[in-house]
């Protein structure tokens, strides 16, 4: 069935302005990488408000501790999945190396490496994006690695678009218990 042009006209408008109104409200902060950058991170994700871009550079960045995201409407880019580098080599706490627990998160070019247990896990989330984004452990595989390279579980709406998980010791992208999966 068409829609008349005046429902399809306003409703078109309405997205314009919806979605000038959301540029106008995001917020960068941009990272770059450096010695002793876990608290930095963990702080611009803590303070995160909705509409945030957290934009981190070409490089290596080394954590101790998983990284969690609990605030919603929020962006983290990398400068591409072969360019930035979550590094948990040397992970000595957390059970992921990013754990998201919000909606509307969009997770681009990026990778995580060597985490101790998942390399990205989510949970009831709603409206996930995960864009080339690669979890691997670069040692190959082994049962100690983590167990799931991306894990988006109890969650709905959520895509994953041209992502790769190498070397896990279960399976390298799990979405489980979750509805309205692309």
């Amino acid at each position: 069935k068409m829609f008349p042009k005046h429902i399809l006209v306003l409703g078109l408008t309405t997205m314009a302005i919806i979605s000038s109104t959301a540029l106008a409200e995001e917020k960068i902060v941009r990272i770059a990488p450096k010695p002793d950058i876990q608290f930095e991170v963990q702080e611009a994700l803590i303070l995160a408000e909705s509409g945030t871009v957290i934009e981190f550079g070409e490089g290596r960045y080394d954590f101790t501790m998983g990284l969690s995201l609990d605030a919603p409407n929020v962006t983290l880019r990398g400068a591409g999945m072969d360019k930035t580098f979550f590094s948990f080599k040397n992970q000595d706490a957390g059970s992921e190396g990013l754990l998201v627990t919000s909606d509307h998160v969009t997770l681009e070019d990026f990778t995580l490496e060597d985490t101790k247990g998942n390399g990205m896990k989510s949970s009831e989330a709603d409206h996930l994006v995960l864009r080339r984004v690669k979890a691997q452990w670069t040692g190959g595989s082994k049962s100690t690695n983590g167990g799931y390279g991306l894990y988006p579980v109890f969650s709905k709406n959520v895509l994953v678009e041209e992502c790769v998980a190498i070397g896990a010791s279960d399976a390298g992208i799990y979405i489980g218990q979750s509805e309205n999966v692309i």
